[in-house]
């Protein structure tokens, strides 16, 4: 692959993991994906989770307030942010099972990122869950008032989202809604949620980072640029289509996808 060609793969990449990061798709099966079509084989690994940490930052954009309040809960004077520290609570809760099922399956999950077919499949699923997301009717549960109960289903669910072509945010927010959760507060916990899931998956992953070579600091850089970008505006979207219960548009995307990664692998 030239420069340029690798250039304008690093974009694509980008733009897709920005729009499918957060939109409940699967980023990762998306990626997977493309990366086939387009022949990319460029440190892929580790290209990846430059475009996740992009996204990452996205969120902490767009819930500064949110995170600004959680943070400051953590330090003295105690007498105000109890709220924002249960919250706290609950999701590192939800983070330790989603931790313990991705290094549990770390192996078996690295070997799916190149079996686009795999991917497929688990789009079924993830088409399912969403549809399911419409159809059934929401509490009023708000994410301050989530509980242990919750957190650790809802962890479960993030953790099965380990595998490419299951959506983390479309998991955890049908998780949340099934769990009685009102709808704009289960986007709400499942962003924050993508926190410490995706700076986890950084530490793990940081080997990867270390091993790239110069050539790709440019085209990497663009692409986590295009991410940001994309999922900046990807965020609001989601948010929109959960409260208005157009999930099920997704679940149809997702069952176009995967039988097309059925044709094409």
């Amino acid at each position: 692959m030239t420069w340029v060609g690798l250039l304008f793969s690093c974009i694509a990449l980008g733009v897709l993991q920005g729009l499918t990061e957060f939109l409940p798709v699967s980023s990762s099966g998306h990626l997977v994906m493309l990366q086939g079509l387009l022949g990319f084989k460029e440190n892929p690994v580790a290209f990846d989770l430059l475009l996740h940490l992009a996204t990452l930052g996205a969120v902490f954009l767009y819930f500064k307030r949110d995170l600004g309040r959680l943070a400051a809960s953590l330090f003295p004077p105690y007498t105000r942010g109890a709220e924002e520290r249960r919250m706290v609570l609950w999701i590192l809760a939800a983070t330790v099972v989603t931790a313990a099922i991705g290094l549990g399956l770390k192996h078996q999950v690295e070997v799916l990122f190149s079996t686009p077919r795999w991917v497929s499949g688990a789009l079924l699923y993830t088409g399912l869950l969403l549809f399911l997301g419409d159809w059934v009717e929401s509490g009023d549960v708000r994410s301050e008032e989530v509980g242990l109960r919750r957190s650790l289903v809802i962890g479960f669910f993030q953790g099965v989202a380990v595998f490419p072509g299951v959506s983390r945010s479309g998991s955890t927010v049908v998780a949340a809604i099934l769990t009685g959760m009102e709808r704009d507060e289960a986007g709400r916990f499942s962003f924050l949620l993508a926190v410490p899931a995706i700076l986890g998956a950084a530490v793990l992953e940081a080997p990867h980072i270390s091993r790239i070579p110069s050539k790709l600091y440019l085209p990497y850089l663009a692409g986590m640029v295009a991410a940001f970008v994309v999922g900046y505006a990807a965020i609001s979207l989601f948010l929109k289509a959960i409260r208005a219960r157009s999930l099920k548009w997704f679940a149809i995307y997702c069952w176009g996808v995967a039988l097309a990664g059925f044709l094409l692998f």
